[in-house]
């Protein structure tokens, strides 16, 4: 072995016990987590036309599988100690059980692991996980843990089995920075203010040491600011939400950003709500994203509606390229708690899609349309 490695080993177990006593315990791990099982039918109408000039091909496939199963499972490892100067350190890592590197080419299954620090200065938070515009959003509610209209959170689209590609994507939480490594910093409770800070020198997740990426295909050193507002007064709640990143792009190319808005308001067990969220991730891709809701709940009892939409568009910089894509999604049902951490909901879904290409050289285009009734199963512990 290494000299230097034995003297570092020998230098740490000499500290581990000579380090003198403290009242506050390591930190003990536990496992949390949850598990969404879903089943759909779905009744989809699906429309696909290539046009290159001489060459025109039109295909209407309704030829699907209608019923489809489907789960989204994590488990968690977290645990936190109190140090005697009464500041809490915790840790927290999520695995993906549904992760399968032979499907999707993702082998990466952990997709946070952070640390945290907690006082009266507020929360300080170092690894890999969502930024502070994610962590303060305020969105439209929604009765369901996996389907609905807003992603990331959502994973259970019953149409991503017909055509991924144009599935429901309605996502206003801000995440230009995904979950790669980063430092945040979320205040404490102000009257009702939370302001949050994160920075994100490499958009890339990292392997064992430093990052991997200098540049990811959007730019570097993302800097994202945001804050909340939440009161509540005679049974009434009331909070907005808003956030603003930005990222610096390569060389000869404008710098990525994005921002996003949220309120809701809660009287006598119903919640309004929705969201917006515009993001420019280059001067050749635009995305607009929002969502509204209404949500009623009773005892074990929760019933919601929303509607979701987005658009996308792109041009290739000095290239004759248009891309674009329109979603509009709506989801209503009704969900029961049947038990502690265990839900049953009943719901149906519709989405209509729009996407394609043009080019100096062809045309595509694929359309989608269909509606969907589906049973969610929900246990967390």
């Amino acid at each position: 072995m290494n000299k230097f490695l034995l003297g570092t080993t020998a230098l740490i177990s000499a500290a581990a016990f000579t380090a003198p006593a403290l009242a506050a315990e390591k930190i003990q791990l536990e496992l949390r987590g949850y598990h969404v099982g879903g089943i759909s039918f779905t009744d989809v109408d699906y429309r696909y036309e290539y046009d290159d000039g001489p060459t025109v091909i039109s295909r209407f496939d309704d030829d699907y599988n209608e019923i489809n199963f489907g789960s989204d499972s994590e488990v968690h490892f977290r645990g936190a100690t109190t140090l005697d100067n009464g500041l809490e350190i915790s840790f927290r890592a999520e695995l993906e059980l549904e992760n399968d590197s032979d499907v999707d080419g993702d082998a990466d299954q952990i997709d946070e692991v952070y640390i945290q620090a907690q006082g009266g200065f507020g929360r300080l938070q170092f690894g890999q996980n969502d930024g502070a515009m994610y962590q303060q959003h305020i969105a439209a509610p929604n009765a369901f843990v996996g389907h609905g209209v807003n992603q990331p959170d959502i994973v259970m689209d019953p149409f991503s089995p017909f055509s991924a590609p144009m599935s429901a994507g309605v996502n206003t939480y801000g995440h230009i920075s995904g979950d790669n490594t980063k430092l945040t910093y979320i205040s404490p409770n102000l009257s009702g203010f939370q302001f949050g800070a994160s920075f994100t020198p490499n958009a890339c997740a990292n392997d064992t040491g430093y990052a991997g990426c200098l540049f990811d295909e959007f730019g570097q050193n993302f800097i994202e600011l945001s804050g909340t507002f939440q009161t509540e007064a005679n049974g009434v709640t009331f909070g907005l939400s808003g956030g603003y990143g930005q990222g610096q792009a390569p060389s000869g190319l404008s710098d990525p950003f994005e921002w996003s808005v949220g309120g809701e308001l809660g009287f006598y067990g119903f919640t309004l709500g929705g969201s917006y969220r515009e993001v420019e991730l280059s001067s050749t891709w635009e995305e607009n994203h929002w969502d509204a809701g209404v949500s009623f709940e009773t005892g074990p009892w929760n019933a919601s509606v929303t509607y979701g939409t987005m658009e996308l568009a792109g041009i290739s910089a000095g290239v004759p390229i248009l891309t674009a894509r329109d979603v509009e999604t709506w989801v209503g049902g009704v969900t029961y708690m049947y038990g502690p951490g265990m839900q049953l909901g009943l719901g149906i879904q519709s989405m209509e899609s729009i996407g394609g290409e043009i080019t100096v050289d062809y045309f595509t285009e694929h359309e989608i349309e269909g509606l969907s009734v589906f049973l969610e199963n929900v246990i967390s512990f």
